[in-house]
């Protein structure tokens, strides 16, 4: 038997073991009366009530006419609103020894109304962690992890990478993550092993590879809108050709938005997705003052030496690039984005969490607005971190608020449909029908504050 295939049947056991877990855990909960939000066509069901059940949503009837004796838990639902968990697509996980660190930030996400995590550079611990977040043993997110980088150091010639595709997919990651410093022969090489496994691959595109070869290769998702900087550059332009720093920040002057609506069509003829991290670059290459984003409540949770490290790398960015610049780039990557989802090239909600100035959990939902400033409604920017996160990683019973479907939810106090803003006004979560009051969040809040990132 193949090590891929012992693993799978390990993991059939394991996902059996972790429902009958979850279900003597959590019972029966009914939630009611809230407005449940469905993430299809943004209509709004009102004063309903929601049965949870071994971590599934069991039944959703009209409020109080449901008919469900002593369940285990009541939630008052307060007239909120009630949507899907939502996903942070390109999040990091911190590697094996800092225990704590690594509950502190699985629980921002998951205090933040994130039920699930992406996790962009993997490690044999992060296999081991998947499963102690499936089972409950840990809390926070459901956890999609990829292996160790592949990049200009890890890969040494073709061969080289394609053996090690077969490593991480026998050793069984979800997917690859790709760094900068790849060969086009080394990426070819990687692409043909990956589909052969077949593995996904995702992440950045190599300057030497370029956006064209990533489309055609089916790269699963490229993140950062990373390779569109330099395509967004007409031939004749004098930038052309010159290597990107910082995603192209440096080539804002050449960038011509008009370019984007054939690089979205392309996009989306290739089946390729994006997950932008606009929140990233706005921090770091935008026109906010250092002033503005100290000033975030969500600041309180970093430590002083992380804030010094985060102050230092805006401050080198602005001192580099003129004003004028960082906010042509940011034009022009709001452009691309809404050109992606006019085009239907599918997005991706995610922020690189915990990265500079993105404070993890909080950070998304500032990416949610972001996405709505580059065009997107409510809706379509909810829909990228609920619907779309179901569609791209096949699953049909994840992405919205529907009987049978998991119990990852948040209970929202305003209507997000109507201002993007609600996500953070947040009266419960739930992870796999287990409840987190808004007490019980604050609680656990206010331990990670104290002890700062």
């Amino acid at each position: 038997m193949s090590k891929r295939l012992t693993f799978i049947l390990a993991l059939v056991v394991l996902f059996s073991a972790s429902s009958a877990i979850w279900a003597e855990s959590n019972g029966t909960t009914v939630i009611g009366p809230v407005n449940v939000v469905s993430m299809k066509d943004g209509s709004i069901a009102p004063n309903q009530a929601v049965v949870l059940r071994a971590g599934r949503i069991a039944q959703i009837s009209a409020y109080p006419e449901i008919d469900v004796s002593e369940p285990d838990v009541r939630v008052d639902g307060h007239d909120g609103y009630l949507i899907p968990g939502l996903s942070e697509m390109h999040a990091h996980i911190p590697s094996s020894g800092r225990e704590q660190y690594a509950r502190d930030i699985l629980m921002l996400y998951l205090a933040n109304g994130i039920t699930l995590a992406r996790g962009m550079l993997g490690e044999p611990w992060h296999l081991e962690l998947r499963e102690l977040l499936a089972t409950g043993a840990w809390e926070g997110p459901r956890l999609v992890t990829s292996g160790p980088s592949f990049n200009g150091r890890s890969v040494t010639s073709p061969r080289q990478a394609a053996e090690m595709v077969r490593m991480q997919a026998d050793a069984g990651y979800d997917f690859l993550k790709l760094h900068p410093g790849l060969e086009p022969d080394e990426f070819s090489a990687l692409a043909t092993a990956a589909h052969e496994v077949p593995i996904p691959f995702a992440g950045h595109v190599s300057f030497a590879v370029g956006l064209n070869a990533a489309l055609q290769a089916h790269q699963a998702t490229i993140d950062h809108l990373d390779g569109y900087a330099e395509a967004l550059i007409p031939p004749e332009s004098s930038q052309y050709g010159v290597q990107p720093q910082w995603f192209g920040v440096n080539l804002a002057s050449a960038m011509d938005p008009a370019r984007a609506r054939d690089l979205a069509l392309n996009t989306a003829r290739a089946g390729v997705w994006n997950v932008p991290t606009q929140s990233l670059l706005e921090n770091t290459a935008g026109a906010r003052t250092l002033e503005e984003m100290l000033g975030r409540p969500c600041m309180a949770y970093v430590s002083d030496d992380l804030k010094r490290r985060w102050i230092a790398r805006v401050e080198e960015m602005q001192s580099e690039v003129s004003l004028q610049d960082r906010r042509q780039f940011i034009e022009a990557r709001r452009t691309l984005i809404g050109e992606l989802q006019d085009a239907d090239a599918g997005l991706l909600l995610g922020s690189d969490a915990p990265q500079i100035m993105n404070v993890p959990g909080f950070s998304i939902h500032e990416e949610l607005g972001f996405m709505v400033a580059s065009g997107l409604s409510p809706l379509e920017a909810l829909q990228s971190g609920t619907l779309n996160v179901s569609r791209f990683l096949e699953e049909d019973d994840t992405g919205d608020v529907i009987a049978g479907y998991r119990a990852d939810l948040v209970l929202l106090a305003a209507d997000p449909l109507q201002d993007i803003g609600a996500t953070r006004q947040i009266l419960a979560v739930f992870r796999n029908g287990k409840v987190y009051t808004r007490p019980e969040l604050d609680r656990k809040l206010d331990q990670i504050r104290s002890r700062g990132l």
